[in-house]
């Protein structure tokens, strides 16, 4: 059976990422990563933007699927995963005209290394929604459905390494909403306060918990584990909104949100702050039947502008030659 709902293609930006303030002690704001560091949307003037923490660098082969989205600047704008050879998988809120670039097989994306996509066409879900609004204690994030979207380059995206699982199928083993206690590993390219490289591949381990909303629709939260009866700040901030959230090799949820302290420099998130993922269990099908089916039985509406021409040998030299630092923005 034909899944009822599918992800539209889209040609305007998803949801914005505007917060200001950090809010008085004790409570928690949550806010996306896509302009922040650059607008000024609570970024200090000097437009840097802490990123991970907590985290640490990874290798590629953690989840070889892995893969950064770029625009036509090479900036890098959001993390992903290739789920099929010309689809990766994000968040919704990622999606957005932006996006001209897929780089994968690669673990930084400025550095020479890597295969480069350009992208054909952006879709989201058709029910995705955000809403931000001040309660009384600044911008928060009080309600997100369905931050599921895909990628679709315009040439096959070969993998030099095979994910140990099949990416479409591995969707529909594990729903997160029932892995509670359980530990996952979150992978996306965003950089930490001290690096000197711009985005690199990290990855951080959480433990998935009940979110504080419920109009958060199909998110679960992750949290660090306690150490020596402390609980460590770890968690997810700006460069890895869209990124694969894996659980014993299966890619189970994508990265949504993070704590407001993110997109400020050395600002600490509050105890208790948590990292905010979509699961991807209830998406399997429509994820599946966009693929396989997109031009009959989805019947996608084309909209926007003609494809973007393809850079130049000498800008693509320019760009992945490792002489060009590409700026970090936050999603």
């Amino acid at each position: 059976m034909q899944a009822v709902l599918v992800l539209w293609l889209v040609a305007l930006g998803g949801g914005g990422c505007g917060a200001s303030g950090a809010g008085e002690p004790g409570v928690r704001h949550y806010t996306f990563y896509r302009n922040m560091a650059s607008r000024g949307w609570g970024a200090p003037p000097t437009g840097e933007s802490r990123r991970v923490f907590g985290g640490t660098a990874t290798e590629l082969r953690t989840y070889p699927a892995t893969c950064v989205l770029l625009d036509r600047y090479w900036t890098a704008r959001c993390s992903g995963a290739v789920v099929a050879p010309r689809w990766a998988l994000t968040a919704a809120h990622c999606v957005s005209p932006h996006i001209a670039y897929v780089k994968y097989n690669a673990r930084r994306p400025g550095s020479p290394e890597g295969d480069l996509a350009t992208v054909h066409y952006l879709y989201r879900h058709p029910g995705y929604k955000v809403v931000q609004e001040d309660e009384g204690r600044g911008v928060d994030v009080t309600l997100l459905h369905h931050d599921v979207g895909l990628v679709r380059s315009r040439t096959d995206m070969v993998l030099t390494s095979t994910p140990p699982l099949d990416p479409l199928s591995a969707m529909r083993l594990y729903n997160p909403l029932d892995l509670r206690e359980q530990e996952v590993q979150v992978l996306g390219f965003g950089r930490t306060e001290t690096s000197q490289l711009g985005e690199e591949l990290f990855e951080v381990r959480l433990k998935l918990v009940a979110c504080e909303r419920t109009a958060w629709f199909h998110c679960v939260c992750g949290v660090a584990r306690q150490e020596a009866g402390v609980r460590a700040l770890r968690g997810v901030c700006s460069g890895d909104s869209g990124g694969p959230v894996m659980y014993r090799g299966a890619q189970v949820g994508v990265t949504s949100m993070g704590p407001l302290e993110c997109s400020m420099a050395n600002a600490v998130p509050q105890e208790g702050a948590t990292s905010v993922f979509t699961a991807l269990f209830n998406y399997a099908e429509l994820v599946n039947a966009t693929i396989f089916d997109t031009e009959a039985a989805l019947r996608m509406r084309i909209v926007g502008s003609a494809p973007r021409a393809p850079p130049s040998p000498r800008a693509l030299a320019l760009a992945l030659g490792g002489g060009l630092a590409l700026r970090g923005l936050c999603r």
